[in-house]
């Protein structure tokens, strides 16, 4: 919470922001051999601790107020912090989910480089199904996707929407959170109730049994109190929030160690989280298929301010989602071939990972073409790609727009993504600022990647200036290497 400093007015001209952080509730927890006086008398052990760790709060040191800079501070605190935030696998959320809807996806995944199957919300699949019949039949799939190259994740509903009247399903009233204020069973499970036991079992089954590598873990732990006195991990509301907090971050850590790969959308990447959603509203993908392209361009833009591209997962509604119907969805695909070829550009070459979600990558030999194209474009280049961004022009329909990616350690020092949205030819001299890439007097441009490259020299301010003309809603890019 932010508030004024009460020292302020001890300093003439001070309006120094103030900065706590806390717990919503308590913590409220029992150190062992403490007495539990005062709270009451349960039938099992009461949770203990014998050394309090609280949450943790860290402080970046920045040495300029210009926006650019403090972003690419922040990316470095990830980066070094959060290690497993960079792994950025292409993968497709699968809506046909039989055994053969499944392998004809995966051999489609193979064909054109894609590396990672989802099971998709809203399908028949069910993660919290361990009946031996399941777990086989399932098993021998992902055993079928190994031997093509592609590990395979599922979805599941964990913790939101987990309780009375909640529309993920009830895990069991004897699980759901107490409200505090009406003492009635909320729409949650309580992650600190025998549910938290439950799930990890399950989840732990799929990895030993079915060798399933990656979970989409939705709706986890989001910070609510509970009142309860009979759950297994707290005690009441006091500790409430402690706990669920604790044992939720523990979830990620003890699956982390079977090295499992996560999305999950909430900030549990010093767990062991790997994606979050980045930054978007689930309704964009409801409007028709341009303004969907533009409005989550923009939203790149502007997200990777604070995420490392890796960081957050977009989304290609290949199918109908939350009501967009036709106009919004991408299927039939070849039938929206620029569009489609839109969508794979700007999310590659953000070097942002996208949800592409439906039953099928491509349903003809040139929409496979195109889908190649660009994941051969990013595997080439996914160094600089998955690097840090610079931004030069943010989307806006009226011009081009721009970023550039930017790393001074490695031989791609740069790489510039260029898009023409509009419905003219543009003609301009495209200014980039190559101060990032560690480059000094001369840059070597590849269009394309296209050779020979061309060579520019560094004005004083570490830009150079490129002569570009784009044709009315088209795509470009340039390689910048150092020619010092």
């Amino acid at each position: 919470e932010w508030s004024q400093d009460p020292r302020a007015q001890f300093f003439p001209g001070s309006d120094q922001p103030y900065l706590t952080v806390y717990y919503s509730s308590g913590p409220g927890v029992f150190m062992a051999g403490n007495s539990q006086a005062g709270r009451g008398i349960r039938d099992f052990p009461q949770p203990t601790l014998t050394e309090f760790d609280s949450f943790k709060v860290l402080l970046l040191v920045t040495d300029s107020s210009d926006r650019e800079r403090v972003s690419l501070s922040r990316a470095r605190m990830t980066r070094l912090l959060t290690p497993q935030t960079q792994e950025n696998p292409i993968f497709f959320h699968g809506t046909n989910v039989t055994s053969d809807g499944f392998r004809a996806s995966v051999d489609q995944m193979a064909s054109v480089g894609f590396e990672m199957f989802i099971f998709s919300f809203g399908t028949s699949f069910q993660l919290e199904d361990t009946s031996p019949a399941y777990i086989q039949q399932i098993a021998a799939d992902v055993q079928y996707a190994a031997s093509r190259g592609i590990e395979v994740g599922g979805y599941d509903l964990i913790c939101l929407e987990r309780g009375q009247g909640g529309y993920g399903g009830n895990v069991g009233t004897q699980w759901d959170v107490v409200d505090p204020t009406s003492g009635n069973l909320g729409l949650d499970a309580c992650f600190a109730s025998g549910w938290e036991d439950k799930i990890s079992d399950i989840f732990l089954t799929w990895v030993q049994q079915v060798n399933i590598t990656m979970f989409e873990t939705d709706g986890p732990y989001g910070g609510g109190p509970c009142s309860s006195h009979n759950h297994t991990h707290h005690w009441d509301l006091e500790d409430s929030v402690y706990w669920q907090t604790r044992l939720q971050g523990e979830f990620f850590t003890k699956l982390k160690e079977y090295n499992i790969f996560f999305n999950q959308p909430d900030w549990f990447f010093h767990q062991g989280g790997n994606k979050v959603a980045m930054g978007y509203d689930e309704d964009q993908y409801s409007l028709p298929r341009w303004q969907d392209l533009t409005v989550s361009r923009q939203g790149m833009y502007d997200d990777t301010f604070h995420f490392i591209p890796t960081q957050g997962w977009m989304f290609v509604p290949l199918i109908d989602y939350h009501g967009g119907f036709a106009p919004a969805a991408f299927e039939p695909l070849s039938q929206h071939l620029l569009e489609y070829e839109w969508a794979l550009a700007q999310y590659l070459g953000y070097g942002v990972a996208a949800c592409y979600r439906g039953n099928e990558l491509y349903d003809s030999p040139v929409t496979q073409a195109l889908v190649k194209k660009w994941v051969d474009f990013y595997k080439e280049y996914r160094d600089i790609l998955i690097s840090d961004i610079v931004h030069v022009r943010r989307p806006d329909v009226q011009d081009f727009d721009c970023i550039l990616h930017v790393n001074p350690h490695i031989d791609n020092r740069g790489l510039a993504m260029v898009f023409n949205p509009t419905g003219s030819t543009l003609s301009w001299n495209l200014t980039l600022p190559l101060y990032y890439t560690g480059i000094s007097n001369k840059a070597q441009v590849f269009q394309e990647g296209i050779s020979p490259p061309t060579v520019f020299s560094l004005d004083r301010d570490y830009t150079i200036s490129i002569p570009v003309t784009m044709a009315h809603t088209s795509i470009t890019w340039f390689l910048i290497w150092s020619g010092d």
